[in-house]
């Protein structure tokens, strides 16, 4: 009798383990793959049309999730033809010759910028003009760009506010903190700034030097206003 339950047991045991085995396998089968077609899906979203209208976290989303469930689709219906060649496009594709060129360039330059050393940041902001259309058409989100600045390059933004007649996809006007500064009544200068302008702004804020990031061509350069005096 005590062989009999000591054996019923150590099969209870072993169906345990099996069934945590099997539901781990497919978990991390789950995840994994999860992981691959949503990295797959950003990477075609780079061949598809740079409309501002699909560029936000939210509804405008929807291209993305049209391209992950292709994806899921492809792989539940065995296509691994179509899996393979979107592989093979996505995998040595040169974003110069996209539609987010520009883009990418802006983005590439606030990371140059991260890589200042840290007692210039303390005493430096940035400025991205009003008429630097690339950075205010990145996300149809247009409430959220300010924060993007700051995000890459550890350095603050001046006359980052958006204007008060913008329009965003996503978001309130008293959400992302905004509601703080319109306390302070601090608002967005219009139109573009002239150093003197800039300037003035820094020293009210006790900052020395502004980084204007600016376009050039196809390429982006910066200047910097020396606001010391």
């Amino acid at each position: 009798m005590k062989n009999i339950l000591s054996n019923y047991k150590a099969l209870l045991f072993l169906i345990f383990i099996l069934f945590a085995i099997f539901h781990s396998l497919k978990n991390g089968s789950i995840v994994s793959a999860k992981f691959f077609f949503s990295n797959l899906a950003i990477r075609q979203g780079f061949f598809e049309e740079n409309n501002i209208k699909y560029k936000g976290t939210h509804e405008p989303g929807r291209r993305y999730i049209e391209l992950l469930n292709k994806n899921y689709n492809d792989a539940k219906n065995l296509r691994f033809f179509e899996i393979l060649n979107s592989l093979s496009k996505v995998k040595n594709f040169d974003i110069a010759e996209t539609e987010y060129n520009l883009e990418y360039k802006l983005i590439k330059k606030l990371k140059d910028l991260s890589k200042l050393p840290l007692r210039e940041k303390k005493i430096s902001a940035i400025y991205l003009s009003n008429s630097l259309q690339t950075f205010w058409n990145l996300s149809c989100d247009k409430l959220m760009l300010p924060f993007i600045v700051p995000a890459i390059t550890n350095i603050v933004m001046i006359d980052g506010l958006p204007s008060e007649n913008i329009k965003s996809c996503y978001g309130h006007r008293r959400e992302y903190g905004y509601s703080r500064y319109l306390q302070y009544n601090k608002k967005t200068k219009s139109g573009d700034l002239d150093s003197k302008s800039i300037c003035e702004i820094a020293r009210d804020q006790n900052i020395k030097k502004v980084i204007e990031v600016y376009r050039s061509g196809l390429n982006y350069k910066s200047f910097v206003h020396n606001c010391e005096n």
